[in-house]
């Protein structure tokens, strides 16, 4: 990603001592970029950018429960069983 979408993203971005929330457009409550002519989550961006792939067969688990947050410290790969099971929890 280069300097000038990077910019563009983190301009997005509001962070308070927990969570970073996404201040822009939203889909279900959950931040969306525009990259490379498609949209993309932002949480998934952030948590790439600053650590690194997620495991094929893992989403994201928001460990704050805030689907704006992107802070990749509040974000959990695990399977979508266990991410399901979590939210009813």
């Amino acid at each position: 990603m280069n300097q000038q979408v990077l910019e563009r993203f983190w301009s997005k971005v509001e962070k308070t001592d927990t969570c970073w929330n996404w201040t822009s457009a939203k889909t279900v409550g959950y931040g969306v970029f525009h990259l490379d002519g498609k949209v993309a989550y932002a949480h998934r961006i952030s948590y790439e950018i600053l650590k690194g792939k997620i495991p094929n067969g893992l989403e994201l688990d928001h460990l704050c429960r805030n689907p704006k947050c992107i802070n990749p410290q509040h974000l959990e790969p695990v399977t979508h069983k266990e991410n399901l099971h979590r939210g009813t929890n």
